[in-house]
Order: structure tokens, then C-alpha cells, then sequence
């Protein structure tokens, strides 16, 4: 318990005051909620970091990005990409907790996929417009993949998540970038990564220093990759 409690208040320590303006619930900003991963060539990504930089690496999961809303330690608010509400249809999923040990706001964000079509990778469904969402809801995962506005690494955010009783993607990390061409083999020969639907791998910079630094412009996230 005392364990738990100074991962939960290490946590609390860390979260940012989130802003109207900065929030992903800002209906009026003008901005997505979701800024979209980097594509392109991976190699030239990568040759603006230090070769020792480390990269934390993600499963590319089919499905819907939304984000969740808790205000005093209760579930208040869910949306999609296009900051359309979901709540009610979110709310009847068992993979997301009604209650935080926090009282802080916590914005989350991650993917709602099918926990029964892992084989399919071709199709990017859309849950949450389906007329029939809750009725099979049951098949449906939330794995939550980021904190936002919260001031550690990658990494620790994942496990802060993973305390919060939160299902978080597998991950595998290394300081060396010649290394990420030897994990995208194994990806495409189906031996990593292969229990969620997926078209791909994301690659993200773990220090959260070096992620400010790099900072984000309207469209997309400069220290995030995303490679089929």
C-alpha cells in the first residue's frame, strides 16, 4: 500500500495545471485533440537525435484515439478525434475505471480497438459511430497509451497508467537507433507485438525533457513516429 501511494502521489506531483486552452477537451481552440504521428522517412527522423537517444517502441494498435476526462477522481468526460462526445457510450466499458485514487484533473489518451479481430489488419474502424457500439462493447479494449500535461518520461507515464488499474501497450526500448530497423523485421515476421490488431510500429522519444524541447506545431508530434 505505502508503495502504491508514492507511485500515486509521484503522479500528482508531476501533473500540470491544465489550462481551458491547452486542454484536448477545448472544443473552441481550433485544433484537433489528437495531433497526428510523424510519417515519412524514418532514417531522417532519426538523424536528428544523438545515435544514444533513447526510443521507446509501441505496437501501432487499430482503432479509435479518444480521450478521457476524470475531475475529482471521477470519470466525467469522453471524446473522440473530433472532439464529439462519447461519454455514455465510453462509460459502459469495463477496461476503463470510474474512479481514480486522484483527485487531480487527469486527461488520458488511448485506442479503443477489438480484442477479437487481432488478425484483421487492414481495417480502421470507427467504435464509437457504430449504432451498435454498446451492445457488443464487451469485445472492445481501451489500451491507455499517454498522461497529458504531465512532466515524466514516456515510460514512467506508462507505468503511472499501469498503477491506475489502466491496460497500456507492450513496449520495448533501446539507446541504440540501429536497432529500430531489427524490431521492425520482427514486427513485419509477426513475432512482436502480436496481441492487439496492428499496422505498424510507433516510436517515441522517452525523455520528457527532449520532448518539450522538440515541442509540437497544429498537425503533428515531432518526438513521435509512426512506421508500417
Amino acid at each position: 500500500m505505502k508503495e502504491d501511494n508514492k507511485v500515486l502521489n509521484h503522479l500528482v506531483r508531476n501533473l500540470e495545471r491544465i489550462s481551458q486552452e491547452n486542454s484536448i477537451f477545448n472544443d473552441k481552440s481550433g485544433r484537433k485533440a489528437f495531433l497526428s504521428l510523424g510519417k515519412g522517412n524514418v532514417d531522417e527522423w532519426l538523424e536528428t537525435f544523438l545515435p544514444n537517444t533513447r526510443i521507446i517502441l509501441e505496437p501501432r494498435i487499430i482503432g479509435s484515439i479518444i480521450g478521457i476526462q476524470y475531475i475529482n477522481g471521477e470519470f466525467n468526460k469522453a471524446i473522440n478525434k473530433n472532439i464529439q462526445d462519447i461519454t455514455e457510450a465510453v462509460r459502459s466499458l469495463k477496461s476503463i475505471p470510474k474512479r481514480l485514487p486522484i483527485i487531480n484533473r487527469i486527461e488520458i489518451q488511448g485506442i479503443l480497438y477489438d480484442d477479437e479481430n487481432i488478425s484483421n489488419k487492414n481495417i480502421e474502424p470507427e467504435f464509437i459511430e457504430n449504432q451498435n457500439f454498446k451492445s457488443h462493447s464487451k469485445k472492445y479494449q481501451f489500451c491507455a497509451i499517454q498522461i497529458c500535461h504531465c512532466n515524466i518520461n514516456h515510460f514512467q507515464s506508462l507505468q503511472e497508467l499501469k498503477h491506475l488499474n489502466f491496460e497500456i501497450p507492450q513496449t520495448q526500448f533501446t539507446n541504440f537507433i540501429s536497432d529500430i530497423e531489427i524490431y521492425h523485421q520482427c514486427w513485419r515476421e509477426g513475432k512482436l507485438f502480436t496481441s492487439y490488431p496492428t499496422n505498424g510500429l510507433v516510436l517515441k522519444i522517452n525523455s520528457r525533457k527532449l520532448q518539450k524541447y522538440l515541442g509540437e506545431n497544429k498537425l503533428s508530434i515531432p518526438w513521435a513516429y509512426a512506421i508500417n
